[in-house]
């Protein structure tokens, strides 16, 4: 299972919070099971039978802990299915790049570096190139940097 983008995007100090705030909570529900069953045998001492404690311990427990394996189980299920949602509407990666240089998020060198290494793999892959300039749609150089000519010659042509 793969961490959700926003919390990989968060700050160290935010992530190094939220581990140790889950950890808190895991630490509560455990608690919280060992109380049921430590109260269900105490109850069991108190009526003069630890077996009816350990069946009281044992119908704590599952109150408890058949509602949260539903609830993990449904929330799960619903996981499955957006991530086979997510995996068929992939955006191209050329596309998303040039959103987040529209967006500002990252700047022209990272852009043109990335961009080229984008196009080398596709290259490597094979003929995936379309007939647009992906630099040209992101407001970038308008022709090719594999085109050795000036700019003058290209004007020129045109």
């Amino acid at each position: 299972m793969e961490l959700p983008t926003w919390f990989r995007d968060l700050p160290t100090w935010a992530t190094v919070l939220s581990v140790l705030l889950g950890a808190l909570v895991v630490m509560t529900g455990l608690s919280m099971v060992l109380g049921v069953v430590f109260a269900g045998i105490a109850l069991g001492v108190e009526l003069g039978s630890i077996a009816l404690g350990v069946v009281v311990a044992l119908f704590g427990l599952a109150i408890l802990l058949v509602p949260a394996v539903v609830a993990f189980m449904v929330l799960s299920s619903d996981d499955e299915d957006n991530e086979d949602d997510e995996s068929t509407e992939k955006a191209d990666p050329i596309e998303t790049l040039q959103q987040r240089y529209a967006n500002g998020e990252i700047d022209e060198e990272t852009f043109e570096a990335r961009l080229d290494a984008l196009l080398e793999e596709q290259d490597e892959d094979g003929p995936r190139r379309t007939d647009r300039n992906p630099r040209a749609e992101a407001g970038g150089d308008t022709h090719s940097s594999e085109d050795p000519r000036p700019d003058d010659v290209l004007l020129d042509e045109g």
